[in-house]
């Protein structure tokens, strides 16, 4: 079964999602044994009976570890805090088919509805003996260990045989579940197919299936809990199980804990006051939350400061220490690429790069002192020139090249003109023998000064490198001057790898790439925790920036051929940064994958993003061709996540063709609901999955049962997002 949400259950997108029930694999792990068996129509010839022929094949599967890789994602984020008492927690795996690799429970137990083999629990503080406190304590043991079994346990019970023995020493993560809350926390078998489906699209992107429609390669598996977080705070633990080689729940009751291997883990905390869900996060950056709103880069100006002083401020510049040459200490204004303006042209040198950073100390004359960003771009460039070996030795290399073929360029000239100046008279014949042989340059030059040439001698010394010299008609005694030699071709040099290779990494580098963040936002007051800061690119710091790192053995005069080369092929290399915006704030480590969408022309045109990249544990930098005037910032798209409406309620969608999850503007009270929303002895609320997807039948697909993925169609809610506007603020 397949469903296709449209944009009202999935953030608006050109590309939609895609629910599959399951992505069954083609052959189960397992042990298998292959029987070829050959006979022949006439028995009674010689050979027609062969004997069979028998091989043993192991196909396996992830089983008692989990490589992290295969994580896609995880809901709520590890270590979150917010109002997460209306969600469902789950986990998004990249391996598509892996939770139906393997069967559930032991060999004995039929799985008609294709239940995986994986499920997802959620422990509060004070459940798990093991894990108090909900730290996501867990016991490692040996696979060898766990296959054994203790007396004091109920551990699965699982072939050895069918274990590749490499396993049998490594190691694995078990948790011990008390026997009564696991079976209150664990759907019977029928419904825990409920919990698992695969889900294709809301990615960058576009989905892509096979021709039987099957998920195509950007599928991914998605595991939910049945247990709701408590309405109260508290920290949970949220564990990824194997059910493989257990029995199911309330089969037996003698008593003794379960011991479950535990896949993958991580914690959160559920605050239903808390201000740090998406929602309330995102809100903040709206006009009117001082300094939490979207607002330009710049420090905040302090009241009863001069004229002159506020105004270097409201230019983003901030007054830093800077000690001179001499080592005496003077104040300074900096200000790095990130402005809250557009910054004037800087002016270059003749030769269109600056030779070094005194250049670009420039003095202010409001307040007598100096400007130090420029100077600083350009030392931070040659730093990181520095810094990196293989950069500082490929463009040495390079300048050594170009001055080896302008030397040999400038011997080839040299020598063209000496053949030009060589050449013998077409005027009468020699005097003597001895004077028909090839004159030497000095009877040559005896001849020009005795015929009146120095008008031509000064013409042929003055030719440009390059260039032909050309024959003169003279006053005495013409001459004619037999042709020079073909010159070479003008065709042009291909580029050399060298010259690729440094042309990449300065355009690395355009991106700010392994700029030290204190040099692109001097002071922490200008970015304040949960806050969104947006800037233009000070095109002239970038410039300093890139002049700095190719100073490395620079020589005006002879490396003006490989600066221009360079400068062609940067060029090149993509559009340069001219906007940006710096976005600190729990959304960065909480949302990893954090849609933040640019737009200009009144939201209809997209600014290509030219790097987006996270700096340090909180903050998001994305750089721009052009400054946008709307910004969206959304949920991502594999963000969708399952559960309820603040009132308790499942918003119904309809899955009649071609309008699968248009809303039909009615719900079912769910929370609210003690036959649908079952309240542990312990406390916990938890889904009544069979009982849930029996209602929501009756009311989206009557007499018919939900499949897997219309159960999750219903239970879908939708990322939240907002958009920033320079007029205002829509949700």
């Amino acid at each position: 079964m397949t469903t296709h949400p449209t944009e009202q259950s999935a953030p608006a997108d050109d590309t939609p999602v895609t629910f599959h029930d399951h992505l069954l694999p083609g052959i189960e792990a397992g042990r298998y044994r292959i029987t070829v068996d050959q006979r022949l129509p006439a028995e009674d010839l010689p050979g027609a009976r062969l004997d069979p022929v028998e091989q043993i094949v192991d196909v396996r599967a992830a089983q008692f570890r989990l490589d992290p890789s295969w994580v896609h994602a995880v809901y709520p984020a590890a270590h979150s805090q917010g109002p997460f008492h209306s969600l469902l927690p789950h986990i998004t795996l990249n391996p598509a088919a892996l939770p139906w690799e393997r069967e559930p429970f032991t060999g004995g137990v039929r799985n008609p509805t294709r239940a995986p083999w994986l499920a997802l629990l959620l422990f509060g503080e004070g459940e798990l003996p093991g894990d108090p406190n909900a730290l996501g304590t867990t016991a490692s043991l040996t696979v060898r260990a766990l296959l054994d079994g203790a007396a004091a346990v109920s551990g699965p019970a699982l072939d050895r045989d069918a274990v590749d023995p490499a396993l049998l020493d490594t190691p694995c993560q078990v948790i011990d579940v008390p026997r009564d809350l696991l079976a209150q926390l664990l759907p019977e078998l029928p419904d825990l197919a409920f919990l698992a489906h695969v889900r294709t699209g809301g990615e960058d992107a576009a989905p892509v299936e096979g021709r039987d429609g099957r998920p195509g390669r950007d599928a991914h598996a998605v595991i939910t809990t049945a247990r709701f977080p408590g309405p109260a705070q508290g920290r949970y633990v949220a564990h990824l199980v194997s059910l493989e080689g257990h029995t199911p729940p309330g089969v037996r009751a003698d008593g003794k804990p379960v011991r479950l291997v535990s896949l993958h883990s991580w914690t959160f905390t559920s605050c239903p006051e808390s201000g740090d869900g998406f929602g309330r996060l995102a809100g903040r950056f709206a006009p009117g939350n001082g300094e939490h709103s979207a607002a330009p880069l710049r420090p905040a100006p302090a009241a009863g400061l001069p004229d002159e002083l506020g105004t270097l401020l409201e230019q983003g510049m901030v007054p830093l220490t800077h000690i001179t040459e001499s080592g005496e200490r003077a104040l300074a204004w900096y200000s790095g690429p990130f402005l809250p303006r557009v910054a004037p042209g800087l002016p270059r040198p003749a030769d269109g790069h600056f030779p070094d950073a005194d250049g670009l100390l420039l003095h202010e004359p409001r307040t007598g002192t100096f400007a130090t960003g420029y100077a600083c771009a350009w030392n931070t460039g040659r730093a990181l020139a520095l810094a990196d070996p293989g950069f500082a030795t490929t463009l040495v290399r390079l300048r050594h090249q170009g001055r080896l073929r302008r030397a040999t360029d400038r011997q080839y000239a040299t020598y063209r003109r000496q053949l030009f100046h060589s050449a013998p008279s077409a005027g009468p014949a020699p005097r003597t023998a001895a004077r028909a042989a090839t004159p030497t340059p000095r009877e040559q030059f005896e001849e020009l000064l005795r015929g009146g040439e120095l008008a031509a001698l000064a013409a042929t010394f003055g030719v440009p490198e390059g260039e032909e010299p050309r024959p003169r008609t003279v006053r005495a005694a013409p001459t004619a001057y037999r042709a020079a030699p073909p010159r070479r071709s003008a065709a042009p040099r291909p580029t050399s790898s060298d010259a690729r290779e440094t042309a990449a990494w300065l355009a690395g580098l355009r991106t700010l790439s392994g700029v030290p963040f204190d040099c692109l936002v001097p002071d922490q007051r200008m970015l304040p925790p949960e806050s969104l800061r947006l800037f233009h690119v000070d095109r002239g710091w970038l410039d300093a920036l890139l002049d700095g790192a190719r100073s490395l053995d620079r020589h005006p005069g002879a490396d003006a051929t490989t600066d221009a080369e360079l400068d062609d092929l940067l060029d090149g290399q993509g559009p340069v940064p001219a906007a940006g915006l710096l976005l600190r704030s729990a959304l960065v480590p909480g949302w990893p994958t954090l849609r933040v969408e640019a737009r200009t022309a009144s939201g209809t045109v997209p600014v290509e993003v030219i790097r987006r990249e996270a700096l340090g544990a909180d903050v998001l930098l994305m750089l721009f061709e052009r400054m946008p005037d709307h910004l969206t910032i959304s949920e991502p798209r594999q963000g969708l996540h399952f559960g309820v409406d603040d009132q308790g309620n499942v918003a119904l969608r309809s899955l009649a063709p071609g309008e699968v999850g248009r809303p039909l503007e009615r719900s079912v009270p769910v929370g609210t609901d003690p036959a649908l929303t079952v309240t542990t002895p312990a406390g916990a609320r938890v889904l009544n999955i069979g009982g849930l997807a029996a209602r929501l039948a009756e009311d989206v697909k009557p007499g018919s049962a939900l499949s897997p993925a219309e159960f999750a169609v219903q239970l879908v809610r939708a990322p939240e997002q907002l958009t920033l506007s320079f007029e205002g603020t829509t949700r």
